[in-house]
């Protein structure tokens, strides 16, 4: 990734070295974000596909399936979205570059944001549906229900489905949110204040 020019006037003494102190520092931050999403996905893509083989030996192989199949469906889905950034042009410099690939990023987790608001209700469905299928199997249920048999277990059971799912529904986007400052949070603040210095050399030219 190599710039035209400097995102400084040339004309200024200084300008070529700390041209070429940002050019690198932009890269650097650029490449670090780029590799912790391809490694993000790395690691969710071969999570799935282990997924169904623990859910066989749990004895509920085909929920272990529809949650396998539905994340990698969004895996590819979320592919295209984050393709958005290959084709950013990376302009005359770095500053412009680094505005664009923040926009285009900033674009990217609204979008994410958006799939996750009906994507996670349903891995939370699935998921405790299956924990549900596993207890009924080792006759759990039957347990709690003899241990307890004034309170109908399976009802609750299902208010806690339904309660969770709703849960699910209402704080999905501020989940999102927080795993997104969890795994890229240093990466993201890293290049606001690298956009912020340059935005600040800029207007001392």
């Amino acid at each position: 990734m190599i710039w035209k020019q400097g995102f400084l006037n040339e004309s200024s003494l200084v300008a070529p070295k700390v041209n070429d102190l940002y050019n690198r520092k932009s890269i650097h931050v650029v490449e670090r974000i780029k590799r912790r999403m391809k490694n993000t996905r790395t690691f969710n893509f071969t999570l799935m596909l282990f997924i169904p083989v623990i859910y066989y030996f749990l004895g509920v192989f085909w929920y272990g399936l529809a949650y396998s199949t539905m994340a990698l469906f969004m895996l590819w889905y979320t592919q295209g979205i984050i393709n958005s950034i290959k084709r950013l042009d990376q302009g005359a410099n770095s500053y412009e570059y680094l505005k664009s690939f923040d926009s285009c990023l900033n674009d990217i987790f609204e979008k994410m944001g958006k799939i996750v608001r009906f994507s996670l209700p349903i891995y939370c469905f699935i998921g405790l549906s299956a924990i549900g299928a596993f207890w009924t199997k080792m006759g759990m249920f039957l347990i709690l229900q003899k241990r307890h048999p004034t309170i109908d277990i399976q009802l609750c059971a299902l208010v806690y489905l339904g309660t969770s799912v709703l849960l699910a529904i209402i704080f999905s986007v501020k989940i999102y949110k927080w795993e997104v400052r969890v795994v890229y949070g240093r990466l993201l603040n890293k290049l606001e204040e690298t956009i912020i210095e340059m935005d600040k050399l800029k207007q001392g030219e």
